[in-house]
């Protein structure tokens, strides 16, 4: 396998490993979606190597090895985002044994759903706890051992004297704040002992502030041949601390850092990134003013030069214009000095972001970027009003989308409306929405169906009632199949809504539920249906009767029995049907008991011929002596005509199976009878077609 080879096959397993714990945060686990991305994951892992290989992929911030060798991971694909994750996690490597980890690595992807995009503590422990139950997996914690909190009696092996730990410690321990007995070792305070420190403390705030200044004075106290030097061991020690706390404390401490110490340059920040503005957005939500040098920054991710070397991912570039928007609103406005014309409006013309904008716009591009807004605001602010406001917006918009025909709109927002928590939002997807979706599966061509197919089973269990009523209703047959194809695949959910469908006085809704019923598998309610088989409609008694015998109840062959001998030649007209249908040795005895016991004045009944019929379709050879018996009949012992039994008999007997039943057929079509050999020959013309029609 190249190098090429190998880096496509790892990017494409962690990015169905990513894109695989991202549906289970958005739907349950029994969702019809997840199997496929299960069962591709799987294949993804067995194809890495033969059975018993041990392969071990290794992470750094950005970076991936595979046994080893470095990765390329292309910057926007779902790996590159599950990577900085593992990392936050505490894990250096995840080890693979073939082929077990097939199944180990789903349940990794079980484990990280269930987990924060910005793991703490609780989280890094719980997976690193967990992980010994994964098969074939094995999860390498990052090792700490580096890093030491020391007590006033240990004396490891001093590795240089670092003046700004001394500088530190000295002013720490004059200004008697913070409890340092056993923190401070040879008069250094290392990054390590910031987090004793920390895990000591009540008020993570104000230690960082107090740390941070007494850092930004050692710079200011510092010689002007020293300060380099001093800035670097500061610049140094800084991103060590960083390093080693968890992401909602990097950011207390990053945004604190940023009113003291010169932690950017416009060309050189000492935090990049999302981690920058994940900092620059809680200095924002706290009121805490921006420093100068931080805004240029945030104006350089937000308007990218196009010489720069680099290229910046695009969800940072437009998160960085959120924020320079926002720094810009909150900015205080000052008076124009004596002589200055105040401009009334701010001219955005010449920025590069807004005019790259506006060139790319027009009417359905503003449209989808409104969309991708709303979603941002339900992500962003899931309890608030705001998204009730953008749920219910984007629940019409589904609904317009539908009207119009944009498949591909819809199909977007359904999946995250089916997770909405708006009430509002549900009444007006679950019966508008299925209501415009149900129209076009009736106007639209047919090769967009599977696709309209696929919306209505994303909007969920909260979609059902509205598609059960459509259902009851819909003229076309086309439409009725699809719509009994989305309830099936909605599984075991669909059950609840089924059940009361089973009292309704309208025959043709309690016929669509027990056909959904057996569909889906459902035995809940076969008591409840063995009860109906004396009384029910004759339409309905044949799904009964059908989802008694494919659920395997043990009273399927006794109802069945009892349906056959009822007085109603309707109800026993079902029970051939169905009978047909069974290739099992006691129905064939059911059949040619009753056929016996007419084997005189009873041939006469149409019911005979019926019974005869069903015979030929179940083409068990037992029946071959009862149908000879019949075709030997003279008509001069008979009041009635033999012509009609005569011919099905012979006809069913073409049907049957076995060498016995042939030969018995090629005679007969060579007879002397011209009726029986016209009829044998019949049947065996159309033997094939009915063959395949029964298959």
């Amino acid at each position: 396998m190249t190098a090429g080879d190998r880096d496509d096959t790892v990017v494409r397993l962690l990015s169905d490993l990513e894109a695989l714990r991202r549906s289970l945060r958005l739907y349950p686990p029994s969702h019809p979606s997840l199997q496929p991305a299960r069962e591709r994951l799987r294949e993804r892992v067995l194809a890495l190597g033969p059975d018993g290989e041990v392969i071990t992929a290794s992470f750094a911030p950005g970076r991936l090895f595979w046994n080893g060798q470095e990765v390329a991971l292309p910057p926007f694909t779902p790996a590159a985002r599950l990577i900085p994750l593992l990392f936050h996690l505490g894990l250096a490597a995840v080890r693979l044994t073939l082929p077990e980890a097939a199944e180990g690595v789903v349940e990794l992807a079980t484990r990280l759903a269930g987990l924060s995009d910005r793991p703490g503590e609780a989280d890094r422990a719980a997976l690193v706890e967990q992980g010994s139950a994964l098969p074939g997996v094995e999860l390498v914690p990052i090792d700490l051992s580096g890093v030491q909190l020391l007590g006033s009696q240990e004396s490891p092996a001093r590795t240089g004297s670092r003046p700004v730990w001394a500088e530190l410690a000295q002013r720490l321990s004059r200004d008697g704040a913070f409890p340092l007995s056993g923190l401070v070792h040879e008069g250094e305070m290392s990054p390590g002992s910031v987090l004793e420190l920390l895990a000591a403390s009540s008020d993570p705030e104000t230690l960082f502030d107090h740390l941070f200044r007494q850092l930004a004075e050692i710079i200011r106290a510092s010689s002007e041949a020293r300060r380099p030097a001093a800035l670097a061991e500061v610049r140094e020690y800084f991103a060590e601390v960083i390093r080693l706390l968890d992401p909602e404390r990097r950011t207390l401490a990053i945004a604190t850092a940023f009113r003291h110490l010169p932690l950017t340059a416009p060309n050189d920040p000492w935090v990049a990134g999302e981690t920058l503005l994940d900092a620059v957005e809680r200095m924002l939500i706290t009121g805490v003013a921006i420093p100068k040098d931080i805004q240029k920054v945030i104006q350089l991710l937000a308007a990218p030069s196009p010489e720069r070397p680099q290229e910046l991912p695009d969800e940072l570039v437009i998160r960085a214009r959120h924020l320079m928007a926002r720094i810009q609103l909150e900015a205080p406005t000052r008076e124009p000095p004596p002589g200055e014309r105040r401009s009334l409006a701010a001219n955005w013309s010449a920025t590069p972001c807004v005019q790259e904008l506006s060139e790319s716009l027009g009417d359905e591009q503003i449209r989808l970027h409104f969309i991708r807004l709303l979603q941002e605001a339900i992500t962003l602010w899931p309890g608030e009003q705001i998204a009730e406001q953008a749920a219910l917006r984007l629940a019409e918009e589904f609904v317009a989308a539908l009207d119009v025909g944009d498949i591909e709109t819809a199909a977007r927002l359904a999946p995250l409306l089916a997770a909405t928590r708006s009430d509002e939002a549900v009444r007006v997807f679950s019966q508008s929405g299925v209501e415009a979706a149900v129209r076009a599966l009736g106007t639209l061509d047919k090769g967009l169906h599977p696709d309209l197919t696929a919306i209505l089973v994303a909007l969920g269990e909260r979609a059902l009632p509205a598609i059960l009523t459509a259902l009851e209703s819909e003229e076309s047959l086309t439409v009725r199949r699809r719509l009994l194809e989305i309830v099936t695949r909605q599984g075991p959910t669909a059950v609840p809504y089924l059940r009361p469908q089973l009292d309704d006085p309208r025959w043709f809704v309690v016929r669509n539920a027990v056909f959904l019923l057996r569909r889906i598998g459902s035995s809940e309610a076969l008591p409840i249906l063995k009860s109906r088989v004396a009384s029910c409609h004759p339409k309905v008694l044949t799904e009964i009767l059908k989802t008694l015998v494919s659920l395997q109840d043990p009273d399927w062959l006794r109802l069945l029995e009892k349906t056959l001998d009822s007085d109603d030649p309707d109800r026993r007209r079902v029970a051939l049907e169905v009978a047909s249908r069974i290739h099992h040795p006691d129905v064939v005895r059911l059949i040619l008991d009753r056929l016996r016991r007419r084997l005189g004045k009873g041939l006469r009944e149409p019911f005979s011929l019926e019974l005869i019929r069903t015979l030929g379709l179940l083409r068990d050879p037992s029946a071959l002596e009862t149908l000879r018996q019949i075709v030997a009949l003279r008509q001069w012992r008979y009041p009635f005509l033999l012509t009609a039994p005569r011919r099905e008999a012979a006809a069913a007997i073409t049907h049957l199976e076995g060498p016995a039943a042939r030969r018995v057929a090629i005679s007969l079509a060579s007879g002397k009878d011209r009726n029986i050999a016209n009829a044998v020959r019949e049947a065996m013309h159309a033997q094939p077609e009915a063959r395949e029609e029964d298959e």
